[in-house]
């Protein structure tokens, strides 16, 4: 292009056309900042009820509604605050974990079919066929959604969206046939869906909690182990029953 300077009119400029790789650059530039906007909308919009969670749990009094401990390093210290505060023992078997507002219903799989265990943790938690009953010496091995489609039905989508924050000494409880379980959580690890090594019993009453981490994914397995440290009173006749051995299937249930 060439045009006339208006101070020197007899010298004429030649402007150069810009750069074929600094118009790439610009016109990349503009179409992801387009795209990374319209995908965090997207995510938001997904994952709204886990981010609610996640920030909520920041600004929620400690406090919790469910009116139980949430940690001790000694269940003595527990046991006349439950006495106290009157706490009833709901029907069915129940999962609660006071610390992150989590109380849904378990339901006992007799599949380890993936299939069957989505289906089934729409209604609540899945108790994985086969492992220890609540209680009992072995591993009781459960699992739900850390996230799902919000849209998709189901009340439980994001039931396990906090279990992250979950610590060592942090209390789990369990409702079963009338009786109040407590577990005390012992660590966290992540596994790949490979690993179905978790799911083997143990010698003493084990609880495995799994959900499907990071957030929004089903790459890894995220679980919390928890060991029992208070059990109602059992008849004798009841004993020969504290010792499951489970199914072991070729991959972890997928979140």
């Amino acid at each position: 292009m060439i045009e006339m300077d208006d101070q020197q009119p007899y010298i004429i400029k030649v402007k150069e056309p810009r750069s074929k790789i600094r118009i790439f650059f610009i016109e990349t530039a503009k179409f992801l900042a387009i795209f990374l906007f319209f995908f965090s909308l997207s995510a938001i919009f997904v994952m709204w009820p886990t981010i609610y969670a996640n920030v909520s749990y920041y600004f929620t009094d400690s406090d919790n509604n469910l009116g139980l401990p949430t940690s001790s390093v000694d269940y003595a210290s527990i046991a006349p605050i439950i006495e106290e505060r009157k706490i009833t023992i709901p029907e069915g078997t129940r999962l609660v974990i006071p610390k992150i507002s989590v109380d849904a219903p378990i339901i006992f799989m007799q599949s380890s079919s993936n299939q069957d265990i989505l289906e089934t943790i729409k209604e609540g938690i899945a108790h994985y066929a086969g492992t220890a009953m609540p209680g009992r010496i072995g591993n009781m091995f459960v699992t739900g959604h850390s996230s799902f489609y919000w849209w998709n039905g189901g009340k439980y989508n994001q039931i396990f969206a906090l279990l992250n924050r979950l610590s060592a000494n942090d209390l789990v409880y369990v409702y079963h046939n009338g009786g109040m379980y407590v577990y005390k959580v012992r660590d966290s690890i992540i596994v790949k869906p490979s690993q179905t090594e978790v799911l083997n019993p143990t010698s003493t009453p084990t609880l495995s909690i799994m959900t499907c981490t990071p957030i929004g994914t089903n790459l890894k397995r995220l679980i919390v182990r928890a060991d029992l440290i208070s059990t109602p009173l059992v008849d004798y006749d009841k004993l020969q029953q504290f010792t499951d051995i489970p199914k072991i299937p070729i991959i972890l249930p997928l979140d």
